[in-house]
């Protein structure tokens, strides 16, 4: 009988699963500028507060952050989109150029006794093949400003719900203050932490192009930025593209100074920094976090690919602040933080 009742659950659990997921994927287009919004506001509520602190009215320092917003919105919104005009006009040449720089690393491959047919050579490196991938990462993180105006007015009404929210929650339900108290705090450290050193790395990886005179320095650091969410393989998506464009416009000696340029500050931010401020207890598993980003990949299409680790973090923390649930959060970890 018992048996028959938790396989009961257990179907009902798996269907509603289901029926969620089906809700999500339906309701992306919903979905995503308020999962951006929530995001965004949870990382500029500190900086609202501050002003507020400072003896600012909240009408003023609301009006300030919706500036600040719009005018990193309207930044973002130019370099993507003269980047892209840039190099759709300048695609054929560097698609011809690379051809070249190809066809010289088969011969230098022949030249050291690697011997590979043409037509397998041809297989692993495309020209209008890596070109594409390129563009497609270009294109990819245009749609990111798709819902642009939606999401700052969604953040601003988010904003101005934060200060009455905890006495909300504590009209609900008092008991369950604390838990969320600790949850609302836990995520905030995360989502600061993480913008403020993907921003470290994206400034970094710009400078470190422009000085190798590398065309869209810019861009390819907003790229660094935004993928920085993404542990383990988001710094080695950032980093093909820009590999590309200085082998194309550079050479091979000045890509290989990129490619070692891009293990040094990802190494330096993400190994090194992060773990001493940010703490490993929100370290997610390899396997986690490569689930998580198909996952979150197939509900919501790139922008959940960006946001896939986020969200896995923030189920993260909520399962931690519960005793029941907290041997979930344990598989969820990396390992280096319990033993």
């Amino acid at each position: 009988m018992n048996s028959n009742i938790t396989l009961f659950k257990s179907i009902v659990v798996s269907a509603s699963i289901m029926i969620i997921v089906a809700g999500l994927i339906a309701a992306k287009s919903i979905i995503i500028p308020l999962l951006l919004a929530a995001f965004i506001a949870i990382i500029t509520a500190p900086l609202l507060f501050w002003l507020q602190a400072k003896g600012i009215g909240k009408t003023v320092s609301l009006f300030i952050v919706f500036l600040i917003l719009g005018l990193v919105l309207y930044s973002i919104s130019f370099v993507i989109g003269s980047s892209i005009g840039s190099f759709s006009k300048e695609l054929p040449l560097y698609e011809a150029r690379l051809s070249i720089q190809l066809k010289d690393l088969f011969h230098t491959l022949e030249s050291l006794g690697i011997t590979l047919s043409s037509d397998s050579f041809q297989s692993l490196f495309s020209s209008s093949r890596l070109m594409q991938m390129t563009t497609a990462v270009f294109q990819g993180f245009s749609s990111l400003l798709t819902h642009g105006m939606m999401t700052l007015f969604l953040v601003i009404f988010m904003l101005l719900e934060a200060s009455a929210l905890p006495n909300k929650m504590r009209a609900i339900h008092i008991d369950m203050m604390d838990h969320i108290g600790k949850f609302l705090a836990n995520v905030k450290h995360y989502m600061v932490l993480k913008t403020l050193f993907s921003l470290i790395t994206g400034l970094l990886v710009s400078v470190m192009l422009w000085t190798l005179g590398v065309h869209y320095a810019l861009l390819f650091g907003l790229i660094a930025f935004l993928l920085n969410f993404i542990p383990n393989i988001g710094s080695i998506i950032a980093a093909i593209p820009a590999i590309i464009i200085a082998l194309i416009q550079l050479g091979s000696t000045t890509a290989l100074i990129v490619a070692i340029g891009f293990v040094v500050i990802n190494i330096l931010i993400g190994s090194v920094i992060e773990p001493k401020y940010m703490g490993e207890g929100l370290g997610l598993s390899t396997l986690v976090v490569f689930i998580s980003l198909i996952f979150w990949g197939w509900v919501l299409g790139p922008v959940g690919m960006l946001l896939s680790i986020p969200l896995t973090v923030m189920l993260k923390i909520a399962l931690e602040t519960q005793e029941q649930t907290r041997w979930i959060a344990t598989l969820l970890d990396s390992g280096s933080a319990r033993d």
